[in-house]
């Protein structure tokens, strides 16, 4: 394998990991089997980055953070939604080819950029939700990230649109 394909296979099994530990400095920490867990369906991620085994790692990961955290909103959301993302482009990027392909340059700073572009939702939703607690309900929080993600989609896809949308 290329050293770009192990660079993105790190990320790949490091992303849901750092995801779930993100937030143990703010009191938050997970039960040592499921970071075992998260780790294990990982490693198997990274090893088949086309296969479905990828969700059970993030929605081990989400849901701990749904369960255990619940309405709190700790700085770690914006650290965890980040990695969890660069856990899922390096994913999109790693079943691109085969193992023994290198990574193309373009094509990963071309999804390094949509990813900003989509992360950004993330410090923009916290602090927001940050400035106005007490003030509004939780069901108000998903609104308004469905809303800034949805722009943030369309802005991403305007600005970065693929050749399909050239008709190439």
């Amino acid at each position: 394998m290329t050293p770009g394909g192990w660079a993105l296979r790190a990320v790949i099994v490091l992303g849901p990991f750092l995801a779930l530990v993100s937030a143990t400095p703010e009191g938050f920490a997970p039960p040592v089997w499921l970071a075992v867990l998260v780790v294990l369906a990982s490693v198997v991620f990274a090893y088949l980055p086309e296969q479905y085994v990828g969700s059970a790692a993030m929605v081990l990961v989400v849901g701990w953070w749904s369960v255990d955290v619940r309405g709190a909103m700790p700085l770690a959301v914006v650290v965890a939604s980040g990695a969890l993302l660069a856990s899922h482009l390096a994913a999109t990027l790693a079943a691109y080819g085969p193992r023994e392909l290198q990574p193309d340059r373009a094509l990963v700073l071309r999804w390094l950029r949509r990813g900003v572009l989509v992360w950004l939702v993330a410090p923009l939703l916290w602090l927001t939700i940050d400035v106005q607690s007490g003030h509004t309900t939780p069901a108000s929080y998903w609104v308004a990230g469905l809303a800034v993600a949805l722009v943030v989609a369309v802005t991403a896809a305007t600005l970065y649109p693929t050749s399909l949308d050239a008709g190439t």
